[in-house]
């Protein structure tokens, strides 16, 4: 039994009738191979509309930009090759963005029923925007994935999120948009705009509330679910490893400051600021005294480079820092470390 690349497209589209789909489906179960013939099918159209996308980007002409920068740089002093190592993987992020950011892939249910997933995701110090297909629109920061089904909408609006996102939730009365975090915790709305930050590894939980009304829905070990309601301007921090939640007033500019590319600290611990900025310009810090860690930051960031920025925590908070020397030159593509210390 063969089936032509027509027929899958179809089926992937979900335009076929009820017999030819069943017919695919058959074909399906006979063979682990023809799954795979299908998956590679499904990649193939998604990075074919991604592909349309990066020849939208001159990528000589980037390159030529970024070395004359450096150039010019050199002659000033002010280059080094942690620099370098930064600035390429940033360029490399922004060019190879196209085909990072949405991934598809097929799930069997255990009942037979096929499911068909998209995993949107974004790299380190890059950030995203798209649609869903109910018309919500997603900001998804740097190093984040969102899984949701290809039926988005008809039955349900669920959502899977790793990492951090910022929406705005186009409003269906009889259709909750639901975002899960982890088996303990979701948040539920109607129609609003929120932030939820949920790094895995991040022991806090923050959902922001910038407008309407979500519920915040926390599981216990026994099974009951404790509902909070949040208000506009409401923060709601949740302890994973104790699962207590705390709701405080705040200034939601400084939570949603990245879907525009900004940068804000307001009275922040040392601790949050470096992991803040880690994840936006992909680089690892390395604390040497731990007294660096007992500063409070207050500052806003928009399209400054990394070195600007670690001069201004210099005068803030009295750190010093220096770029990790490298130990050869294949440890140009791996991620810069800066050494902070008193």
């Amino acid at each position: 039994m063969t089936i032509s690349e027509d027929i899958l497209i179809k089926y992937i589209d979900n335009t076929l009738s009820v017999e030819e789909k069943a017919s695919v489906e058959a074909w399906l179960a006979t063979s682990p191979e023809n799954r795979k013939i299908l998956e590679q099918m499904y990649f193939t159209m998604q990075l074919t509309e991604r592909l349309k996308v990066m020849k939208a980007v001159d990528v000589d002409k980037a390159f030529a930009q970024f070395k004359k920068k450096k150039d010019d740089e050199r002659q000033k002093g002010k280059f080094s090759l942690g620099a370098l190592r930064l600035g390429l993987q940033r360029i490399a992020a922004i060019l190879i963005i196209p085909l990072l950011v949405l991934t598809g892939y097929l799930l069997l249910r255990t009942d037979g029923e096929r499911m068909q997933m998209v995993e949107m995701t974004t790299s380190p110090g890059v950030v995203s925007t798209f649609n869903l297909p109910d018309g919500s629109k997603v900001w998804l920061n740097g190093g984040s994935s969102l899984k949701y089904a290809s039926n988005f909408g008809k039955e349900n609006r669920f959502v899977e999120l790793s990492g951090e996102s910022y929406f705005k939730v186009a409003k269906d009365a009889n259709k909750p948009f639901i975002v899960s975090v982890n088996p303990s915790y979701k948040v539920k709305v109607l129609g609003t705009s929120f932030n939820v930050s949920a790094y895995e590894e991040d022991d806090i939980i923050e959902t922001t509330l910038i407008e309407g009304s979500v519920n915040i829905e926390i599981q216990s070990e026994n099974g009951k679910n404790t509902i909070c309601q949040l208000k506009p301007s409401e923060r709601a921090e949740f302890q994973k490893s104790d699962k207590r939640l705390d709701v405080k007033k705040v200034n939601t500019d400084a939570g949603i400051g990245w879907v525009n590319g900004e940068i804000v600290f307001r009275q922040e611990p040392m601790t949050k600021v470096l992991k803040t900025l880690g994840r936006h310009y992909n680089v690892q810090f390395e604390v040497k005294d731990p007294e660096v860690m007992d500063a409070v930051i207050t500052a806003r960031f928009k399209d400054e480079e990394l070195t600007q920025v670690m001069e201004y925590l210099k005068v803030a908070s009295g750190i010093k820092f220096k770029y990790k020397q490298l130990e050869n030159e294949n440890e140009i593509t791996k991620m810069p470390v800066i050494e902070i210390y008193r």
